[in-house]
């Protein structure tokens, strides 16, 4: 499996994927100049597209290892029309509703409830809650430890910061950032940021 990035986020995910697929043999894709050439001096950085496309015809699942919606798509976007299929990633420790639907990761303590509606590409963050019936939108960040409560919406790529709540039935558009720590006690149009308790 190829793990799109090599930073911070990729790394966490690499360890949550190592739990999942113990004999998996794992790769990385940045096409960042520079840095590294193996990561943690045993995993291969491929940086090249045609290399990439190459290693896609032999083992098509890659998983997304940014967190930044913007980067997200565009590694999806790259990765599909090479041939790859997304894998959303499903911590062993998260808790998903059976009622809950996307396609979408989910890290280690996650919560998503009983009818809410990720959509695709969005990452569920390290202990971040999303309550039932809310509906986001497609790549979506929700940060670590952020609260996203009962019938809220959100649009597509939103980042929902660390540590935030955003109260029942809120709506929110799309590309919106929310600031980490943030209170969202009414609705949020799309392209603005907002911070603080209550957020503005």
């Amino acid at each position: 499996m190829i793990i799109t990035g090599a930073g911070g986020h990729a790394l966490e995910v690499l360890d949550e994927w190592i739990k999942i697929l113990s004999n998996q043999e794992f790769k990385f894709f940045d096409d960042i100049d520079g840095g590294h050439i193996f990561l943690q001096g045993r995993y291969q950085v491929i940086k090249d597209e045609d290399m990439l496309k190459n290693e896609l015809v032999r083992q098509p699942k890659f998983s997304l290892g940014v967190g930044n919606p913007t980067i997200r798509k565009k590694f999806y976007d790259l990765f599909t029309r090479l041939g790859g299929k997304y894998e959303p990633l499903l911590s062993k420790t998260c808790q998903i509703s059976d009622s809950a639907s996307g396609r979408f990761d989910a890290m280690t303590g996650s919560f998503v409830g009983p009818l809410a509606t990720i959509g695709l590409g969005s990452l569920i963050n390290v202990g971040a809650h999303v309550h039932h019936e809310a509906q986001l939108g497609d790549f979506v960040e929700v940060g670590p430890g952020a609260l996203i409560l009962g019938n809220v919406q959100i649009g597509s790529f939103c980042r929902i910061g660390a540590g935030s709540v955003i109260l029942p039935g809120v709506k929110i558009g799309n590309q919106v950032n929310v600031g980490a720590g943030a209170v969202v006690t009414k609705k949020v149009c799309s392209g603005q940021t907002v911070k603080g308790i209550p957020a503005k």
